[in-house]
């Protein structure tokens, strides 16, 4: 093989060879690479295929000279010479057996030397060169990058994702991407495979992004123009050339707006301005003019890019890194490793990274990010876990179910990203009022011109209403949005919060919304020398294997009164009727009235008048029968929520009007619930196809409907309403049909969203107000104060920058929020971790 070795620094070997560097890409050189990295002493190599001044390619390998001697160093590789071992085999270096190194370059990048650097961190090759490390920081560099914002946008959405990644930055100018993360849960290897997967599991552009230096260039035409109007008035054609350059985004926007989206919007007026500016020689206004447009086109999709990571932060956060628990053994690998029924290891204080399955052990888990719970929930052998949930006391070993962008965790953070990504390419409310403006402006700009000429025409049509308002009410409204995922409130459609203040009515499905999915076990009857507790204990052993909401119902009480149930035997099922098991050689049968009729059962008159009066009431009655008599009853009443009341109150407060429960109960239970909340209406006895029915005949009667339902039989309903909110569980999340989610299993969260929507509206109007007040007065003044074009320049620019301000608002209260949840994490870590200690 043609390969020349030299040896041109302390701690450099170069090897030449056309074969095996003239195409970098290729297999040979892959294998070549592959080979040269068993050896530890290797930190870097560099590859050179440009053939400058008649040299042949070549690589260059450095080590520290400091620590291996040359002689060692050259053994070390030279396996990786033989053309034999280069086609496929393994050199043999001792301890390299089964630890080959994979580059994972498929296309090798060229730097701004034409030069392509590989770079070993650990067990980690890759193109990506540290340039700055310490402990949780760590600043990279990578050519791929360059210019290519595509890819930069793809590591921020994977480090997005990454929980131990605290912030980050990608700079597409200088290639580089900063990292701060927390040392506790990652290395600095880990970070940079990430980064690295990211980078390659992205198409590569093949064209670098166009180099956005229009703020720069309306920077730089600042001053010019203000030399040229002032102090130099032969400059003006220059300076004035200068302008029209920078205001072609201005004219691309109006013919958008104009020629394909077929209406008069702002950017119409704007360009008209240009033009007038022009026409007049008023230079350094339209500079003004220029400049202010693009720092308000960067400040919004600044803002819009933070308020979309915040967005998605809220739920998506997830290790990437796990413990594999295998042939009794704990071994950390990457996440994207796991299969289904792998099992893993989680410790107190750590995040659960999947969703799965108890196997071993017993742990305090916090759900309130995926559930609501306010309290961590106890957790043992046989239940179910949820990524992204914490840890706080415990180890545990868990079967995996789901992994990746399967969890319920991961489908929430879909949901959020397609809710930011809707709300980008819609138009808002902002533009909407700004394209209503648009004709009331070029009338008054008719008037100027025919009463104060050319000049005070272009200051009118300058003094418009929504340049401003156009990009603050977007702000607004991604800022809102952050702000309901931070409290819990899962939006996802963006117009849900602008229709949500205009709701006037809210309509309630009882059963899942208003009541629990289980009820409660009231008064218990027994007869025949039985006692209530015997009753109880019954129908409960009867009931054990049984996740129905009755069952469930009598168990919990039975567990609440610490019952030992005893074991049962030959259990028979009959669909819609009851259970026959046998306990301690008595036969018992639990069910309803017609199942202890049809096995011949004899019911006392007692247990008929309860259950009478237990219908009058609207509760439901489950018999119990032991051996050849009905021995007792359990009432079951439906389990109001207990914040129910407290949201009604609130929802009067807030300007709700109308408020309904529809439910496909009886009527008496119906009824009773409806008095009892204080509600204006109620729909009995409604088959979940007919309460869209409901839903339509409110809304004929004027009203805007908010329908409140668990999202599964209320599917159309949902659909039909101007506002539709659900309260289904993390597991289910993304079938549901809701406008809104809940994150948690109740209603707390209605008044809070209820105030998000109006606090949305009087920001949009607040910063509409910010906008009229001095545009109007600027227009009074050119008619009255001969105010020009200069003075329209600052009024509408500082009004527009004031209402940018205003539209932020509600970041400020995340970061309350965030401050909040951070503190809270930390106390529950260190009350997990002090728990361990103990």
């Amino acid at each position: 093989m043609d390969i020349a070795i030299t040896f041109p620094a302390r701690g450099q070997i170069r090897l030449d060879s056309h074969h095996l560097f003239s195409e970098p890409g290729n297999d040979d050189c892959r294998r070549f690479l592959e080979r040269v990295f068993h050896a530890p002493e290797i930190t870097d190599v560099t590859i050179d295929a440009s053939r400058k001044a008649g040299t042949s390619p070549f690589a260059e390998l450095r080590f520290c000279p400091s620590t291996y001697a040359l002689p060692e160093v050259v053994k070390r590789i030279s396996t990786c010479l033989d053309p034999g071992r280069t086609a496929g085999h393994a050199p043999p270096t001792e301890g390299a057996a089964g630890r080959g190194t994979a580059i994972r370059s498929v296309t090798p990048v060229r730097d701004e030397k034409g030069k392509i650097r590989y770079f070993r961190y650990g067990s980690v090759v890759t193109n990506w060169e540290v340039l700055h490390e310490i402990p949780g920081r760590l600043r990279m560099r990578n050519p791929a990058i360059h210019r290519r914002s595509e890819l930069c946008q793809a590591i921020e959405r994977e480090l997005m994702s990454v929980l131990g990644v605290d912030s980050y930055k990608t700079n597409p100018l200088t290639s580089t991407v900063l990292v701060q993360y927390d040392p506790v849960e990652l290395t600095r290897d880990q970070i940079i495979e990430i980064i690295d997967g990211a980078l390659h599991s992205t198409e590569r552009p093949e064209q670098k992004d166009k180099a956005d230096l229009h703020l720069p260039l309306c920077t730089l035409s600042l001053p010019i123009a203000a030399f040229a109007q002032f102090a130099a008035p032969a400059m003006l054609p220059a300076a004035a050339l200068l302008f029209a350059y920078t205001s072609i985004p201005t004219f691309k926007e109006a013919r958008q707006v104009l020629f394909e989206e077929k209406r008069l919007g702002v950017d119409v007026l704007d360009s008209i301005v240009v033009i007038g500016c022009l026409g007049t020689m008023s230079i350094f206004p339209g500079a003004v003019l220029c400049w202010c447009l693009s720092f308000g086109r960067v400040l919004v999709k600044r803002t819009q890019d933070n308020s979309k990571k915040l967005l998605l932060n809220a739920f998506g956060k997830q290790p990437r890194f796990v413990w594999l628990y295998r042939d009794g053994v704990e071994v950390q690998v990457s996440m994207d490793r796991l299969q289904a029924g792998d099992t893993i290891v989680v410790n107190t204080g750590e995040v659960v990274p999947v969703d799965g399955v108890i196997s071993e052990g017993l742990a305090m888990i916090d759900q309130h990010a995926l559930t609501g719970e306010s309290t961590p929930a106890e957790k043992g052998v046989g239940d179910r876990v949820f990524a992204s949930t914490l840890m706080v006391a415990g180890k545990v070993l868990v079967s995996v179910e789901k992994s990746g962008s399967e969890t319920a965790s991961a489908k929430i953070s879909q949901i959020l990203n397609d809710t930011a990504g809707y709300k980008l390419a819609s138009q808002h409310k902002g533009e909407r009022l700004a394209d209503k403006a648009v004709i009331p402006t070029l009338a008054i700009g008719s008037v100027g011109m025919a009463t104060m000429g050319p000049a005070g025409a272009v200051a009118v049509l300058n003094s418009d209403f929504g340049t401003g308002i156009r990009m603050a009410a977007p702000l607004a409204m991604l800022s809102s949005l952050a702000l309901s995922a931070s409290k819990g409130i899962l939006v996802k459609d963006g117009r849900a919060l602008e229709l949500m203040n205009e709701v006037d009515t809210v309509l309630f499905d009882k059963t899942g919304t208003l009541t629990r999915e289980r009820p409660e076990v009231g008064r218990i009857h027994a007869e025949d020398g039985l006692t209530e507790e015997q009753v109880l204990l019954y129908a409960a052993a009867a009931e054990r294997k049984f996740h129905h909401p009755i069952a469930l119902a009598i168990l919990h009480k039975a567990k609440e009164l610490d019952l030992d149930l005893p074991e049962t035997d030959e259990t028979q099922y009959k669909v819609g009727y009851g259970i026959t098991v046998h306990i301690d050689g008595h036969v018992v049968r639990v069910g309803s009235k017609r199942f202890m009729e049809l096995e011949g059962l004899p019911i006392g008159e007692g247990i008929l008048e309860a259950l009478e009066e237990c219908h009058r009431e609207g509760h439901t009655m489950v018999m119990v029968g032991v051996d050849d008599r009905v021995g007792g009853a359990i009432e079951l009443h439906a389990a109001v929520r207990p914040e129910v009341r407290e949201i009604v109150e609130g929802l009067r407060a807030r300007g709700i009007k109308h408020i309904a429960i529809i439910s496909g109960d009886h009527e008496a239970p119906t009824k009773k619930l409806a008095e009892s909340l204080g509600m204006d209406r109620y729909f009995a006895q409604v088959l979940p196809a007919d309460k869209a029915d409901h839903v339509a005949t409110l809304q004929a009667e004027g009203r805007k409907v908010c329908f409140v339902g668990d999202g599964i039989n209320d599917s159309i309903a949902l659909k039909k309403a101007n506002v539709s909110i659900s309260l289904r569980g993390a597991s289910s999340i993304a079938t549901d049909t809701a406008h809104i989610v809940f994150m948690e299993q109740g209603l707390s969260k209605l008044c809070d969203l209820r105030d998000i929507a109006r606090d949305l509206d009087r920001n949009v109007k607040r910063s509409w107000t910010m906008i009229l007040v001095p545009n109007i007065a600027c227009i009074a003044g050119v008619f009255t104060l001969g105010f020009g074009i200069m003075m329209s320049v600052v009024t509408n620019n500082v009004a527009a920058i004031g209402a940018l301000a205003n539209g932020m608002m509600p970041l400020r209260k995340i970061a309350e929020i965030e401050a909040e949840k951070k503190h809270e994490q930390e106390m529950r870590r260190a009350y997990g971790l002090a728990r361990k200690t103990l």
